[in-house]
This record gives structure tokens, sequence and C-alpha cells, in this order.
């Protein structure tokens, strides 16, 4: 759910990220892999985002109202949420257990498991967002379009 919720994290944490990470919080987003193939596409507006794979169809949905967010599979059913506060999103699962967090360090965003380990950070360069595993290896990118 983190991986695929880049735009919505970046639009959550936008006051406190730097300048380069403004105006993420609407429009259209591309993720690829490390080799650069491309994984899916993410839509933002009025408050939605709409996830599809890299054949065009539709895979979820967020529906954020202030800091809370919800998440949607295909077919409607609720499969988690969002709550951001100080700068901190935490997700947690239909049944409101803590699955994670993302909280702004510097110019990046770093991501948490459940219990505070830390599985991958994302760093905002202009129309990129770039993201790493725990090694600090590159895994993917994002980028606006």
């Amino acid at each position: 759910m983190i991986r695929r919720a880049l735009l919505l994290v970046l639009g959550l944490l936008a006051p406190a990220l730097p300048a380069a990470a403004q105006g993420w919080e609407s429009g259209r987003l591309r993720e690829y892999d490390a080799a650069g193939r491309s994984l899916g596409r993410q839509e933002q507006r009025d408050g939605t985002t709409r996830f599809y794979d890299n054949a065009g169809r539709a895979t979820g949905r967020a529906e954020t109202r202030g800091d809370s967010t919800r998440f949607y599979d295909n077919a409607g059913r609720a499969v988690g949420r969002a709550e951001t506060r100080d700068g901190t999103t935490r997700f947690y699962d239909n049944a409101g257990r803590a699955t994670g967090r993302a909280e702004r360090r510097g110019d990046s965003i770093r991501l948490y498991d459940n219990a505070g380990r830390l599985t991958g950070r994302a760093e905002v360069d202009g129309d990129t967002i770039r993201r790493y595993d725990r090694a600090g290896r590159r895994i993917g990118e994002a980028r606006r379009q």
C-alpha cells in the first residue's frame, strides 16, 4: 500500500517537505522498476487518487479527507487507511492494525514497518521520486507527467 501511495504521501506531507516536493498533491504519476520498466500509474484529483496497472486497468483508489485517507480495492472494498499528523503518515489495515509509517527526514521520506524497522526511502528531485530499499539500492522511481 505504501509503494502505491507515493503521490498521496507526498501530498499529505507536502507542508513539511522541501520546495522540490511541492505540487505533488495533484496530477499524474507513472511508476517504474529499477530496470526502467513501467509498473503502472496514479492519478490524483479532487481528493481521490486512482491506481492503474500497466495495461490501464483500474486497480484501486484512495480518498483523502483532511488528514485521513481510505484505500479501496477495484471492487470498492475498504483495504486500509492512512492518517497524517505532525509530518508522519501512519498506515493501517482494514481491521485498524498499524502496518507502517512514512516520515519526512530532511529532503527524503523514510518508510518504516510496524516494528519501526526502516524498509526504504523516497527522495524527490524535481519531477522524479526515486525509491530505495533498506540497503540503499534503487528499486524504482516515479515521474510526474
